[in-house]
């Protein structure tokens, strides 16, 4: 700032008046109770992945802790894992982070995307002054469809389009002629599509729902490590677009907050596609197993078709979810109860980490009122 600059203006609290525009933004908090399952966060706890990591700790270097991480080898991998040239990508500790950069970067402007949405994007485009369009799900079923979210693209100026593959409240999968028709209409807008990736890897064959737009000058690519390859408490992401993009991005220097631990094990777990191939199989086989299981168990309960590690149900009333939801938690598992947001008038969504979360939910909704004995039948549990 310029010596003659006027200074920032300020709220009456003293506060710039950015600052205060955002005060309604909650900090944002984790708690974790001991003893409780969380079927909540979709942390990937199969229980083969912290024997993985716990390995690769064991062989750690001290280095990764006292020395200042080198990203070239893992920039290597990653690429090698995405299928894109290095200097497409740009790192990132986390997708929500990922999130923040790409608002930041290219704020103020329009955010277009499906209702409901990750509630990130809403919290960053508050606080860059960005506006949201969301995009409400079909009546008829609450299904969402790419065809609105061009419509309303074309409805006002240039915008982020944001698609979460598979969507991240209900597990929908877009296919590959949705995402390419998407990608030609937010060229044709001059807009950026942003394609939010964490779930992909427990879709079969999802890669090819997005490779032909991966790498395009406009398109990004938000892919988390944290869901897929359990890295949740590790923190670390991979941003792939456009080189010029790339390069634009990365002027933020998003990877200084990356830790060479996190490198290490993000490292450790690519050399190792095959063991995460196998996990990825098996939280398929226990989605399925937990949406049988469930609607034998609450009559009336049904799942949606889901891509990713958990399984929404829809509800036949609000109360009832409500109920579940709360007689679940005073059993030690928390669940999300997604009732009220947009398509989801009575919904619940449980993560599927493994047989023994799955086990317990299936006892807890035997002791529940109105639940009915599913440990019976298909899965043998």
């Amino acid at each position: 700032m310029s010596a003659d600059a006027p200074p920032p203006a300020r709220a009456g609290n003293g506060l710039p008046a950015a600052a205060a525009a955002a005060a309604t933004v909650l900090r944002h908090t984790r708690e974790r109770r001991p003893g409780e399952l969380n079927l909540k966060s979709c942390e990937l706890l199969h229980p083969l992945i912290a024997l993985f990591h716990a390995e690769t700790m064991r062989t750690a270097s001290p280095w990764d802790v006292v020395a200042y991480p080198i990203y070239e080898d893992t920039y290597a991998q990653v690429a090698r894992h995405l299928g894109v040239p290095v200097e497409e990508l740009v790192l990132c500790p986390g997708s929500e982070p990922a999130i923040a950069l790409l608002v930041r970067a290219f704020a103020p402007i329009r955010i277009v995307a499906h209702a409901p949405l990750f509630e990130a994007w809403e919290r960053y485009a508050q606080l860059y002054g960005c506006a949201v369009h969301p995009v409400p799900p079909r009546e008829d079923g609450g299904r969402l469809d790419v065809a609105d979210l061009i419509t309303a693209l074309r409805g006002g100026p240039p915008s982020l389009v944001v698609l979460t593959q598979p969507h991240g409240h209900t597990g929908q999968v877009f296919g590959a002629g949705e995402v390419t028709a998407l990608a030609e209409a937010v060229s044709a807008h001059d807009s950026l599509l942003i394609v939010d990736t964490c779930y992909l890897a427990f879709v079969a064959g999802g890669e090819a729902t997005v490779q032909a737009t991966t790498g395009l000058p406009h398109v990004v690519r938000v892919n988390s490590f944290s869901k897929a390859f359990g890295l949740a408490g590790a923190r670390i992401a991979a941003v792939a677009t456009h080189p010029d993009t790339a390069d634009y991005l990365l002027r933020f220097n998003p990877e200084s907050a990356l830790s060479g631990i996190a490198l290490t094990l993000l490292r450790a777990a690519l050399r190792r596609p095959d063991v995460f191939a196998s996990i990825w199989t098996d939280v398929r086989r226990l989605r399925d197993l937990l949406a049988s299981k469930v609607e034998r168990a609450l009559p009336g309960w049904l799942a949606r078709p889901s891509g990713a590690n958990f399984v929404t149900f829809d509800v036949p009333s609000r109360a009832q979810a409500d109920l579940v939801y709360v007689g679940l938690l005073g059993r030690g598992i928390r669940t999300r109860n997604l009732s009220g947001l947009p398509g989801l008038p009575a919904a619940v969504r449980i993560s599927v980490p493994s047989e023994h979360a799955v086990r317990c939910v299936v006892d807890a909704l035997d002791g529940l009122p109105g639940g009915q004995d599913a440990r019976q039948g298909s899965g043998g549990l």
